[in-house]
């Protein structure tokens, strides 16, 4: 979605927006270079990027269900599901591997849907002990800023403590609208971070998207930065309940844009939202290191 020129004066609020369930997941021609990160993520780092809890189990399968079925019918060109002896399978035709949709699986569910999808998948289901959700199965392979499996069970207050306001401020609405979201709700919301890179950049499009810690999305030489080397690295949000097991879907698509690639007509939305920033959300987002750059770039 464009920036926006005229950002809400209070930066905590969700900003949801209710789309069509076609719209739920989304191929782009970036899948191949976003498929190999991904793949290499996987098998280098998998107890980093999936996480499962055991009474996510269910909801993980419940899901893949719902991810298979939303990709052949939306990209039928791109995924086919068919059955050989019996047993049903899934093909991703643009990288020509295929998963089994039966037990026992050779591939977890949660795998496979971070596999075909371009999408990061969070479950959470809610704990009438604690009265909040809990966050129990992630495939977190784009981590912007967080360790995910320090995180796995947790409440989704616990989850936010390190970002500002967020504690009271935004923790009851957000919990507020889980609790109510219906299966047939679907909603999105967007954010954006900024991405430093090396030059010349040495590592690879997995390196630079895997980021648990906030000081590693500034790279390179902060003191002389040239707009070359920043990055727009923006989050689709969306946000659904499986109607068996009841748990909430929170997706993350992560898309990455040069800032000399932003379009004119975008960049006084991009300097407004961050000039919207409350202070210690810029100092959370290192506005302080960039922002005079960027700022500089987007209102020559």
């Amino acid at each position: 979605p464009p920036f926006r020129k005229d950002p809400p004066k209070d930066y905590m609020q969700m900003g949801l927006k209710k789309i069509d369930a076609p719209d739920w997941l989304v191929i782009d021609d970036t899948y191949q270079d976003f498929y190999s990160a991904r793949a290499k993520l996987l098998r280098q780092k998998k107890n980093e990027v999936i996480q499962i809890g055991p009474e996510g189990e269910d909801a993980c399968e419940e899901l893949l269900e719902m991810v298979v079925g939303h990709l052949v019918e939306q990209w039928p060109d791109y995924f086919e599901v068919s059955f050989k002896k019996g047993v049903k399978y899934v093909q991703n035709k643009i990288m020509n591997e295929t998963f089994t949709l039966a037990k026992p699986y050779t591939v977890d569910p949660l795998e496979i849907c971070a596999r075909l999808a371009m999408e990061d998948f969070n479950l959470l289901l809610y704990s009438p002990f604690l009265k909040e959700h809990l966050l129990v199965a992630s495939a977190t392979l784009f981590p912007a800023g967080w360790q995910m499996r320090t995180r796995i069970s947790h409440s989704v207050t616990s989850l936010h403590d390190p970002v500002p306001s967020w504690q009271g401020k935004v923790s009851y609405p957000v919990e507020h609208y889980f609790k109510r979201i219906k299966p047939s709700s679907l909603m999105t919301r967007s954010s954006f971070f900024i991405q430093t890179r090396k030059q010349p950049e040495t590592r690879d499009l997995a390196d630079f998207l895997f980021i648990q810690h906030g000081k590693d999305f500034f790279a390179g030489n902060m003191s002389n930065l040239q707009p070359g080397s920043i990055v727009v690295r923006r989050e689709r949000q969306t946000f659904r309940r499986l109607p068996r097991t009841g748990a909430v879907v929170f997706t993350v698509k992560t898309s990455l844009q040069d800032l000399e690639q932003v379009p004119r007509e975008e960049r006084p939305g991009l300097a407004a939202e961050i000039r919207a920033w409350p202070d210690e959300i810029g100092r959370f987002k290192g506005r302080d290191m960039w922002g005079t750059h960027v700022l500089g770039f987007c209102d020559r």
